[in-house]
């Protein structure tokens, strides 16, 4: 009969655990403040009472494994609200299996001898600017980047755009506010080219530079908006740098520089707007983030549940 040796969990494993534990319960004490707010000030998003269930039931009970041989620690089944713009619980899963998933296709297509590069578009902003009107501009030049990209694709463009220099680009919105600053949307750009890419000091932007992408800004937006910033980052297998995959990935909302009235605020111009937050394009067109996976479980495997309801941990195997 073959024995198994339990291996504990490391140090490592359980500060992820218990972080994760953690995120579930801000999520959900946000949660049970954003419910009552939205249902008196914009009844309308939780019209639907599934939805509102949903919202306010999200992460109660969530089952982890540990897996006996290795003493990994992973999350394998939850009542996720799957509402990833007002929840962070949901939110975070959403950027880690989209991370997974990216790490996949660059396994898939050889993609690690590149040259990497995260690049930041801001637009000029102030107290007192509505983020429809923000969102609105931003959209605009987001899609004449877009357009600009695609056009220096083809053979015949005399005039090839400072993106053209990237095989592929990654794009998301993201949405933070800057206190007496007000709103402030910007774009973040995961690109890669088999060239180095010229960056330079700017005297004009916070960070480095390309003064071709720089004279293209200005171009784009009619000169309201040149601020931005780009940086060469290190991407290879089995590790992602933090500044540029996870500022893509991580998803469209900045939890931790909005109140409960301005997540509200997002909410309902999202409901209105329908923006889409995350695009490809070049060698990543066609790439999709696709469903989280299935897992078979049972208590064998060292299974153990975080049950908000009764506020406690089973342990069926000691973490």
């Amino acid at each position: 009969m073959n024995t198994i040796t339990t291996v504990n969990p490391s140090k490592t494993q359980k500060k992820v655990f218990f972080s994760t534990i953690e995120k579930f319960k801000k999520s959900q004490a946000l949660k049970e403040k954003l419910i009552p707010y939205l249902e008196t000030h914009y009844p309308n998003l939780l019209k639907n009472p599934i939805r509102k269930q949903r919202i306010r039931e999200c992460c109660n009970m969530v089952a982890f494994r540990r897996y006996l041989e290795t003493g990994d620690v992973q999350l394998v089944s939850s009542n996720f609200c799957k509402y990833d713009r007002i929840c962070i619980a949901c939110a975070t899963k959403r950027a880690m299996r989209m991370i997974k998933k990216f790490s996949e296709w660059m396994a898939q297509h050889n993609l690690y001898e590149k040259n990497w590069y995260y690049i930041v578009l801001t637009i000029s902003h102030k107290q007192g600017n509505k983020l429809s009107d923000l969102m609105d501009r931003l959209m605009l030049y987001k899609e004449r980047l877009a357009r600009a990209y695609r056009n220096s694709k083809r053979d015949n463009q005399p005039n090839k755009s400072f993106f053209s220099k990237f095989d592929g680009m990654v794009i998301s919105i993201e949405i933070a506010h800057k206190g007496k600053n007000g709103w402030h949307p910007h774009i973040n750009i995961l690109a890669c080219s088999s060239d180095e890419i010229s960056i330079e000091k700017g005297k004009y932007v916070k960070g480095d530079t390309n003064p071709i992408l720089l004279n293209e800004r200005k171009e784009i937006t009619g000169g309201t908006s040149y601020i931005h910033n780009i940086r060469e980052i290190e991407v290879k297998k089995n590790h992602f740098s933090r500044s540029g995959i996870g500022e893509v990935f991580k998803y469209a909302i900045k939890f931790s520089d909005l109140t409960m009235e301005q997540l509200a605020e997002v909410m309902s111009v999202q409901s209105k707007k329908q923006y889409r937050f995350f695009a490809t394009y070049g060698i990543f067109r066609g790439w999709e983030v696709g469903k989280g996976s299935k897992y078979e479980w049972s208590w064998k495997d060292g299974v153990f549940l975080y049950d908000r309801n009764n506020k406690k941990y089973d342990l069926a195997k000691n973490i």
